[in-house]
């Protein structure tokens, strides 16, 4: 389950995105800095697959993946909200979302965060930057102490210490590419600017094709950036599924915020869905992408990637269109597959084990 931090400057709708995405009701007011204290949600991500596995397999009940979303206090100008235990907590993080304000709301005073996206991306990018730059200046001055004594610490040292020059110079580590030993040299300080981000640009609800080149012009290459109307789908997570889907097309807003996200996340984390089928229930999980079938098992459970054997596999398509997991077996379309298959988005799994 992936964790999801939501950040950024007071009243651009961070805290309403958050209720979009969780259907929650956390909080939210016209005034800056309305929320004090995090909040902790899960968005349940939105797959049509597998409730029509469900449905053809007739199991009796539906589990789609989630994700952990933490909503963050506002950041104020000048770092102040990336301190403390809200810091601590952002680099726990596995990815960002950063919400940037392009919204005009005569109820919603702007002066704290403006209407640009492209400066409160830059604005932001530069706080996170600096307040990595604080961290690695520490560890650099240890760890260069430290490699003077110990010879085996000094590439641990040298990859400090050419982060810390990269982040002076005002630039995020992700604008950079770093061999996996340096990222090891990295782990303990959990930076920031190298977590997987998505920059979502809260638009008005009656922009219908917002244009998001601005915010990648300015944001690390290979950031994500979609443009979302918060406020309209804080309102449609509220109504049943039919109702909601109406609303959201009547509006020309597609398939909703939330699946815009997860879709957006899912690309930024590199994240593929796979499923297990069954009369009791249908499930689906997530796992990188590349995973190997015992990676995979261990999703479900740690005995399953522990006491490995096969993985029968088939694609969700192929099982739908069969008529449920027995059909498409007798339909020829279930295989075996080893420890080193490596899982495709939508298969199927029943893993065989032995513990």
């Amino acid at each position: 389950m992936a964790r999801l931090g939501l950040l950024g400057f007071a009243n651009v709708g961070k805290t309403t995105l958050f209720n979009a995405l969780t259907g929650l009701d956390a909080v939210t007011a016209s005034h800056p800095f309305s929320t004090r204290e995090p909040n902790i949600g899960v968005a349940r991500v939105p797959d049509r697959r597998l409730e029509e596995a469900a449905r053809v397999e007739g199991s009796a009940k539906v589990v789609p993946a989630t994700l952990d979303l933490l909503d963050l206090p506002a950041l104020a100008r000048g770092g102040v909200g990336l301190v403390g235990p809200f810091m601590g907590r952002l680099r726990e993080m596995d990815a960002l979302i950063v919400v940037l304000r392009a919204f005009g709301d005569p109820s919603v005073p702007d002066e704290s965060a403006g209407r640009d996206p492209v400066a409160q991306a830059e604005e932001i990018t530069l706080e996170l930057t600096v307040a990595d730059l604080e961290v690695f200046e520490r560890k650099g001055e240890r760890l260069a102490k430290e490699a003077a004594a110990e010879p085996g610490k000094r590439r641990q040292a040298d990859a400090v210490a050419a982060a810390t020059l990269l982040l002076s110079a005002g630039t995020p580590l992700r604008a950079n590419r770093w061999s996996e030993e340096e990222r090891m040299a990295f782990r303990d300080m959990a930076p920031l600017t190298l977590k997987p981000t998505v920059w979502a640009i809260n638009v008005d609800d009656t922009e219908t094709s917002p244009s998001v080149a601005g915010v990648e012009s300015v944001v690390p290459r290979g950031d994500t950036v979609v443009a979302v109307s918060a406020k309209i789908e804080e309102e449609a997570s509220r109504l049943l599924a039919e109702e909601r889907e109406e609303v959201l097309a009547a509006l020309g807003l597609g398939e909703g915020a939330l699946a815009t996200m997860v879709r957006a996340v899912y690309t930024t984390l590199g994240l593929i869905s796979f499923f297990t089928i069954g009369p009791k229930e249908a499930h689906a999980w997530t796992v990188e992408f590349g995973a190997t079938a015992p990676r995979a098992a261990g999703k479900i459970h740690s005995d399953l990637e522990r006491g490995f054997i096969r993985a029968e596999v088939a694609a969700i398509g192929e099982v739908i269109e069969a008529g449920g997991w027995e059909a498409a077996k007798k339909a020829g379309h279930m295989r075996v597959e080893g420890k080193g298959y490596v899982v495709n988005e939508g298969d199927v799994l029943l893993v065989r084990f032995s513990v």
